[in-house]
């Protein structure tokens, strides 16, 4: 009982309470200029089918590295356009068929992790190749129409299960090259 008392207390106290709508801000010079700027919509440099067929490819050729025993796409080939920067496409990797995903995840012996371990270091520069290939194929690709001064990102993170060593591993790898075929440019973090 005496809870109900307080309830219809407290519903009365807040009911007085009303919210007054909100008044029109002064206009500022600022505000003055955008109200008067027309904006238009610039047709992108590439367009997104162009994104999606080129993505699509890269999951191909990250997902086919390393003959028998390939890389794992687990987070598929993003590609964005930045106006002045150039294209950018990122993905995330497992470097070989690990245990330990899935609904029954298992942890491995000590020998097995020494395994993978061993079998991950070689396969970095098989994935460092896969990468400097498809910077170099998207740099030629007609598909893309870059200017010159723009660039090409491939930025790959590698993912890894919390019982892994990864002494010697990368967390990523990002190559970047100029579209007119400059220097490729490698950053293992």
């Amino acid at each position: 009982m005496k809870w109900t008392a307080c309830l219809i207390a407290a519903s009365c106290l807040t009911g007085s309470a009303q919210v007054s709508p909100m008044k029109k801000a002064a206009p500022t010079a600022v505000a003055a200029n955008r109200a008067g700027a027309v904006v238009t919509p610039e047709k992108p440099a590439i367009a997104l089918q162009t994104l999606g067929t080129l993505e699509k490819e890269m999951d191909g050729r990250l997902g086919a590295t390393g003959a028998g025993d390939p890389c794992v796409v687990l987070g598929l080939t993003r590609g964005l356009y930045v106006n002045g920067l150039g294209a950018i496409f990122t993905s995330e990797v497992d470097l070989v068929n690990s245990p330990g995903r899935g609904l029954f995840p298992t942890t491995p012996s000590p020998d097995e992790k020494g395994l993978i371990h061993k079998r991950k270091l070689a396969r970095v520069p098989q994935l460092q190749q896969t990468i400097r290939d498809m910077v170099l194929s998207l740099a030629a690709s007609p598909a893309l129409k870059l200017a010159d001064s723009d660039q090409i990102v491939v930025a790959v993170r590698l993912v890894y299960r919390p019982w892994e060593d990864m002494s010697g591993l990368p967390g990523q790898i990002v190559i970047r090259a100029d579209r007119r075929g400059g220097a490729l440019k490698m950053e293992v973090q």
